[in-house]
């Protein structure tokens, strides 16, 4: 029996090669962005899951408040927090804390020299609460002693090619040495990618009491702080404890209410986090979940061309339903035929998605700006998934046609009186109504994505970062007076080429977070009203050469020689300190770093880390020899010429640096990508979804122009013309894509206005993106029915009406 459906199966598709063509290329070109999605959101989830006992990881999470407010949360805590909390906490098996050497440094080994940015510092638990492979050597021996250090796997060829590592010492930032105690893997899917991992009693050189501020600081939040909890700890009673250790441990009454501690559970890092110090830049659930409905609103319309084409064709097919009821076969058996069909279908179409998947998967990593190391083809779960969705794409998509086709009454189909129905009809325009909906919601909220992301882009960021060339500083450097003839010289050598405008040195540069923070607060309030005030060291020319705005006051002057006691804040300072506006705030004086310094001017409010966030409180700081950045303004016309002075310069009065540099407007571009490669995925899948959507288009517009070739004929012997036939047949489909436009506006619109609220400065919503989508599907409509109906309607009557 099963030999027979077969049989009748491939007959049938060779019968309607164009019906079959239309459902194959539709369910491939479906089940193939399935695939291509199934891989980033497989990727995506699979970040940490390497750990064996991730369930009881979790992180440390800092959040500070004041006055009730929630300042900021912070992804890092305090050094002191680890020892406490194991001290204090039963629940607490292990600890282990990660300090980042922020900015990076420059690594030497022999003639090798690197600047590497991931080097963090961790305590000997690291290797026992986290599941990275050790490949030589032991790591957690190695954490326990200074100047040890461990070296990731993907770091060794560059440094030691074929060579053993292990006892071999580097040297970091001229100054520091290591002897290499490992190789560990740092795989890509972590929230924490590693070059070398170096010994936390290493630090203890920084200070005579260095060791005992490590286990007692509650101030410095620097340290991600990782735990590992014993099984079945009830998180919640846990972080219950945390007020009451923070008041006795702080020795201040009622600092819980500042300062707040909660656990964040190590598998949700990647994708739920969002805080500031990440250690990298983590995915977006809300990204994930998205694509996924993405991808299955593709497969939906796929299958619903399926059922749309399988029941236009059902009259078709009528007489052979009605001859096989007639021989004895029973509906069950009918059902079986037409369910086998569907399967066989969509495996075929499995088989080409396959080889459209493997075809695509590298253009689509280099859209979504991800490189997946792992080939979900060589999972066998993804095969059982795959399968699975084959299988229940297959069923579901055939059930509908199956009963359809299989109650047919043999008297009525073999007489010739079958006719479609009405409910058939409206299920088929109920879908593709269904379909253009999901196509306009695609179109729309590309649109919106695209335009936020320029909207970011386009405002005034309150400073001027064109033509603006950055180098990145010396870590190598002499003794202080050393370096500052040093920096005097280079500054020299590169204002003698004629296309640097000036140059500037500081400790940070817009788009960076700013890592040196402090209590501030201003002299005419209470000690308990001080805020978090972030930090940034600059030169005399600074202000000038990035563009600030001084609203009130004046800039750092070198004819001032009290200045080395002055500040700068921006507007965001000023308001959270307490004055009543920027003039007030001029010549008064505030507290922080156990200091006092006098507001010298105040500088219009600029975005340090782009419109997706808001305005941080700023101070600037006289520091002349800053080191971190240099930033020039250039003439770029000849950059070629101008970037080989200044490396020549540089190499010249900071040997043993490797000369670094980028352009400023495009490294503060780079927060903005995320949303950029976000945009293009989606728009990429859009765009498929719509020729899927448009493939069933093309079968069912031809089965009416075919199903109405007799009224046509007649039409135009009775004077219609072209036109007005073109419009009868497009114009039914016409209005399901303006009933699928209407349906699809409300669900973008909040959709995306929920979006839009997670964006400190965001456009709005207006009508213009959904005119756009509705033009668009229409057009699209247009096109992809339009031939059909011009052939239906430039056909010759004659023709058609001569048997009649």
């Amino acid at each position: 029996m099963f030999k027979n459906y077969l049989i009748s199966a491939f007959r049938n598709f060779l019968r309607q090669k164009e019906h079959s063509f239309l459902n194959l290329m539709g369910l491939s070109v479906g089940l193939a962005a399935a695939l291509l999605i199934l891989q980033y959101v497989r990727h995506e989830q699979s970040f940490d899951q390497f750990h064996p006992e991730l369930d009881q990881l979790y992180r440390v999470q800092y959040n500070s408040f004041r006055d009730g407010e929630l300042q900021f949360q912070c992804a890092s805590a305090f050094p002191g927090v680890g020892p406490s909390m194991k001290e204090d906490f039963p629940e607490v098996e292990e600890f282990s804390r990660v300090f980042l050497r922020y900015g990076g440094g420059v690594v030497k080994y022999e003639e090798v020299i690197m600047q590497e940015e991931n080097l963090h510092h961790v305590d000997p638990a690291f290797f026992q609460m986290f599941g990275y492979k050790w490949l030589e050597g032991n790591p957690v021996e190695a954490m326990k002693s200074p100047n040890m250090a461990v070296i990731a796997h993907d770091q060794v060829e560059k440094y030691f090619g074929d060579e053993s590592p292990i006892g071999k010492t580097i040297t970091f930032n001229g100054e520091e040495q290591y002897v290499i105690q490992a190789i560990v893997e740092s795989p890509e899917h972590s929230h924490m990618k590693f070059s070398f991992l170096l010994s936390i009693p290493s630090l203890y050189a920084w200070g005579d009491d260095m060791e005992q501020v490590l286990k007692t600081n509650f101030g410095w939040y620097d340290w991600h702080t990782y735990l590992k909890l014993r099984p079945e700890t009830d998180t919640e009673a846990l972080e219950a404890k945390f007020p009451e250790m923070i008041d006795r441990r702080t020795e201040q009454e009622n600092r819980h209410l500042r300062t707040q501690l909660a656990l964040q559970p190590v598998a949700d890092i990647h994708l739920k986090s969002d805080l500031i110090q990440e250690l990298r830049v983590n995915g977006d659930e809300m990204v994930v979940i998205t694509l996924a409905i993405v991808a299955f609103f593709i497969l939906l319309i796929a299958w619903i061309n399926y059922v749309n084409l399988s029941t236009a064709r059902a009259m078709e097919r009528a007489r052979e339903v009605g001859i096989r009821k007639t021989v004895g076969a029973m509906k069950g058996q009918l059902v079986r035929q037409f369910l086998v069909e569907s399967v066989i279908l969509n495996l075929l179409s499995a088989v080409f998605a396959l080889a459209l998947f493997e075809v695509s998967r590298a253009y689509f990593q280099t859209v979504a700006g991800i490189y997946f190391v792992e080939n979900i083809l060589q999972d066998g779960d993804f095969w059982l998934l795959f399968l699975g969705l084959v299988v229940f794409g297959g069923i579901t998509s055939g059930l509908y046609p199956a009963f359809v086709l299989s109650g047919f009454q043999p008297v009525q189909t073999l007489k010739g009186k079958f006719a479609a129905s009405m409910k058939g009809r409206g299920l088929r325009k109920g879908l593709v109504i269904g379909q253009f909906a999901a196509s306009a919601i695609l179109i729309a909220g590309t649109i919106l994505i695209f335009r936020q992301v320029e909207f970011m882009r386009n405002q005034d960021l309150g400073m001027d970062i064109h033509q603006t060339l950055v180098l990145k500083g010396p870590d190598v450097t002499g003794a202080d007076s050393l370096y500052s003839k040093q920096l005097d010289l280079f500054k020299q050598s590169a204002l003698a080429d004629p296309h640097v405008l000036s140059i500037s040195s500081s400790s940070e540069i817009p788009g960076n977070l700013i890592y040196w923070t402090s209590g501030a607060r201003s002299m005419q309030s209470e000690p308990s009203s001080s805020i978090i005030l972030y930090q940034v060291g600059i030169d005399y020319e600074y202000i000038e050469t990035l563009g600030h705005n001084i609203l009130e006051g004046r800039s750092f002057d070198r004819s001032f020689s009290t200045d080395q006691q002055g500040v700068l804040l921006n507007e965001r300072a000023v308001k959270l300190l307490g004055f009543e506006s920027p003039e007030a705030a001029v010549n008064q004086y505030m507290s922080a770093r156990g200091d006092t310094f006098q507001v010298l001017g105040v500088v219009q409010n600029f975005h340090q880390e782009g419109l997706h966030k808001a305005h941080d409180p700023i101070g600037f700081y006289l520091r002349p020899n800053a080191s971190a950045y240099y930033s020039l303004r250039v003439d770029t016309k000849e950059m070629a010429e101008t970037l080989a002075v200044l490396e020549a310069g540089y190499q010249q009065n900071f040997p043993g640096n490797p000369f670094h540099y980028f352009f400023l407007d495009d490294f503060f571009d780079r927060q903005y990508q995320g949303f950029v490669r976000f945009g293009r995925v989606i728009s990429l899948f859009a765009m498929l979804g719509l020729f899927v959507a448009c493939l069933g288009l093309i079968g069912l517009a031809s089965y009416t122009a075919s199903q109405r070739r007799k009224e046509i004929s007649i039409r135009k012997v009775l004077g219609s013309s072209s036109s007005s036939i073109f419009m009868l047949l497009s114009g039914d489909y016409l209005k399901l894509v303006l009933i699928g436009n209407l349906i699809a506006i409300p669900l973008v619109w909040f959709a995306i206005d929920s979006w839009l609220d997670s964006f400190a400065y965001r456009l709005n919503i207006g009508l213009w993106a959904f005119v756009i989508a509705l033009i668009g599907t229409i057009f699209l409509a247009l096109l992809t029915v339009g031939y059909q109906s011009l052939m239906a309607a430039r056909s010759n009557p004659a023709d058609v009406l001569r048997s009649e």
